[in-house]
């Protein structure tokens, strides 16, 4: 059983202060948003990973836009402590997830045998755990049992990878679960992290609303990038110049996913700590939230 690591530091362990989180959450979403709240049901999401003080208002996205049934939910993260192999998604075995709204089963593929058994990493990627309240939240919501599998992955190099990844992941879990909705797949990942902290300051390290707007219109470039599925100018650009995008591998993957369903995405949110914080932050770190439906 993977254990809930990171509640009562990373966001409340108490129920029902954690439910406050997630419903004020969705009440902002619902409000700042009325017009991308009318595309409905998603199959895919690129959502943010830091504590849910920052996150929550990203990741509530999938709660707003969520098919009426999940039946299953693929989790693919980036791998923050563990240096795994390129281009390979490596799975944990888990029996299932505990959060402080309950637990959530899971499921298992033939994906499992193609990488290496990353449990221990798992249990302490906090990549993967923000987005599991949201989902106890949504499996309590439909009153039947949402099944969660991770995956983490460290780096994908090329768009063709992406794409074979992608369509690895259609042969395991049926294109028809897709395409229903019964099955997600959600990539983690924060954008752009920005200043001398994070050894990247282009624009220089004293941080302004300037910096920050330049930074916004460079991540909004990918972000964008994403939504229509242009994986070839995603790479060149990653190649191009240093990026502190910290899960872009798995983005691409699901940004491949729904190229090759053929589906249509959209960037449905974009803010920073700073929004957060407040504009005195020396330093700062992006969240985007990248929908397809």
């Amino acid at each position: 059983m993977r254990k809930a690591w990171y509640a009562g530091t990373w966001y409340a362990a108490e129920p029902d202060s954690l439910r406050e989180t997630i419903e004020h959450a969705i009440d902002q979403v619902k409000k700042d948003d009325s017009a991308s709240n009318q595309r409905g049901a998603i199959r895919f999401a690129v959502l943010p990973h830091a504590g849910l003080a920052y996150s929550a208002r990203g990741i509530a996205h999938l709660v707003v836009h969520a098919p009426p049934t999940i039946e299953r939910v693929l989790i693919i993260s980036p791998s923050h402590t563990t240096v795994l192999p390129e281009n390979t998604l490596s799975f944990g075995r888990f029996s299932g997830y505990e959060t402080p709204l309950g637990t959530l089963q899971s499921f298992s593929t033939t994906l499992e045998s193609e990488g290496p058994d990353v449990s221990h990493a798992i249990q302490r990627e906090h990549a993967v755990e923000m987005v599991l309240p949201f989902l106890s939240f949504l499996q309590q919501k439909q009153e039947s049992p949402i099944h969660v599998s991770m995956a983490l992955i460290s780096q994908v190099t090329e768009a063709a990878h992406a794409m074979r990844l992608a369509q690895s992941i259609v042969a395991a879990l049926g294109e028809e679960e897709l395409e229903t909705g019964r099955t997600l797949v959600l990539s983690s990942s924060d954008f752009t992290h920005y200043g001398q902290r994070f050894g990247y300051a282009p624009f220089g390290v004293h941080v302004d609303d300037k910096v920050a707007q330049k930074v916004k219109k460079e991540d909004l470039v990918v972000a964008n990038q994403l939504s229509r599925c242009e994986l070839g100018p995603i790479f060149l650009s990653q190649r191009m110049r240093k990026s502190t995008i910290c899960g872009i591998g798995g983005a691409t993957i699901v940004s491949g996913l729904a190229k090759y369903l053929d589906t249509v995405g959209w960037v449905a949110d974009y803010y920073t700590s700073r929004d957060v914080l407040g504009s005195e932050a020396t330093d700062f770190v992006a969240y985007g939230t990248v929908l397809w439906r």
